[in-house]
């Protein structure tokens, strides 16, 4: 694989990969290593590259491996994709009482992604929050189609149950 054909179909997935790693590690600079060790990696073994079927998916499967590895080491908990730069996006509002509780409402959606189990965590992330196919997901995280349709509507349905009783009960 020549360098601009690795620019094209490698390089132009590092944002994407960027923010798989960061759901993972919590850290700019932690996801910004395991994205460059990837690359790396990937920039060493181009020549086989032609023979995947899905790059992209391969790339992101890598990442979350190596993202795995990092979190071993420093023995951290993993998160989800949501961090604090998502609590300090600007709302399509001028209205500061919703902005507040849209950005309360979001808060809300957060804690409860942190709480889901890893694979329904993972599935929902890289479908509602990435835009991942199912298929590419299956690949990413190595499981049946099945089990990632069923991961996420167990997510969704969690969510959905958890945001219900706190907006009934407060």
């Amino acid at each position: 694989m020549q360098k601009e054909t690795f620019a094209e179909l490698v390089l132009s997935k590092k944002d994407k990969m960027f923010r798989f790693a960061l759901s993972y590690l919590k850290c700019d600079q932690d996801a910004k290593d395991v994205v460059q060790d990837v690359l790396i990696k990937l920039w060493e073994t181009r020549h086989e590259l032609n023979e995947k079927r899905n790059l992209e998916a391969w790339c992101m499967t890598m990442v979350k491996n190596k993202s795995m590895d990092a979190l071993k080491r420093v023995g951290r908990k993993m998160k989800s994709d949501w961090n604090e730069t998502a609590l300090n996006t600007p709302l399509n509002s001028e209205n500061p009482l919703e902005v507040t509780a849209n950005k309360e409402s979001l808060k809300h959606v957060m804690e409860i992604v942190d709480q889901l189990p890893v694979s329904q965590r993972d599935s929902f992330n890289l479908r509602d929050v990435q835009g991942y196919s199912y298929i590419e997901i299956a690949e990413i995280l190595d499981m049946n189609m099945s089990q990632v349709k069923v991961n996420i509507f167990r997510a969704r349905k969690t969510i959905q149950e958890k945001l219900i009783k706190v907006y009934n009960y407060g």
